[in-house]
């Protein structure tokens, strides 16, 4: 069973204790709202986005709640053998190794970033930064202020774009509502991701 974003955040419960090893992510563009990701999530972290034009409605992860059980990304085909049947029959979803839990010693960022301040939360900005990528926007809840000073890193035009020194904001505030928030890439900032983790090491490979 799948739920709408607005639902999803009307209702939204808390966030997991702790971090967890894995984090997973649906690419918007593989998508089909098929709901096979959503029906296996243990703890319902899994909405829908959905869309007037018809084809163009996804899922979305909230990677704050998620708990990279992998049972979305993969199942077990029995309990003695490795993981085998694929959940998602589009294979839309990237499984992460979470930044948090074992940051690297330089962030694929941190040379992207011209801004004065020093010492960004690194891990936080891989972690948004790449489902910004895939999907090209991300949902928060109004009552994370924590996340949403995460994604407002985003949003500064303190962002080497060119070799001439150009610099942009990734990112922009571009909806909300009463529960949730809104962070939308702009044409030039997912270029700019797409170099950023053109290289990124944390994808979880077979």
């Amino acid at each position: 069973m799948t739920i709408s974003v607005e639902e999803y955040f009307a209702t939204r419960k808390d966030d997991r204790k702790k971090e967890t090893r894995y984090l997973n992510v649906i690419n918007k563009d593989s998508c089909t709202s098929c709901q096979s990701c959503a029906t296996v999530c243990p703890v319902d972290c899994i909405y829908e986005v959905p869309s007037s034009i018809p084809g163009q409605s996804y899922h979305q992860i909230d990677t704050s709640r998620c708990i990279g059980c992998q049972m979305c990304y993969r199942s077990p085909s029995d309990s003695s053998s490795v993981y085998q049947l694929t959940i998602c029959p589009w294979n839309a979803i990237d499984m992460l190794h979470n930044p948090n839990v074992k940051p690297a010693e330089q962030s694929n960022f941190l040379p992207y970033w011209k801004g004065s301040e020093e010492d960004l939360p690194w891990p936080k900005i891989e972690e948004y930064g790449y489902q910004l990528r895939l999907d090209g926007e991300v949902f928060l809840p109004l009552g994370r202020e924590d996340l949403i000073e995460i994604m407002d890193w985003f949003t500064k035009p303190d962002w080497l774009f060119s070799e001439d020194g150009e610099t942009i904001a990734i990112a922009s505030v571009t909806s909300g509502g009463e529960n949730k928030v809104c962070y939308t890439a702009s044409e030039e900032g997912h270029d700019l991701l797409e170099c950023i983790f053109d290289d990124w090491q944390r994808i979880f490979m077979d």
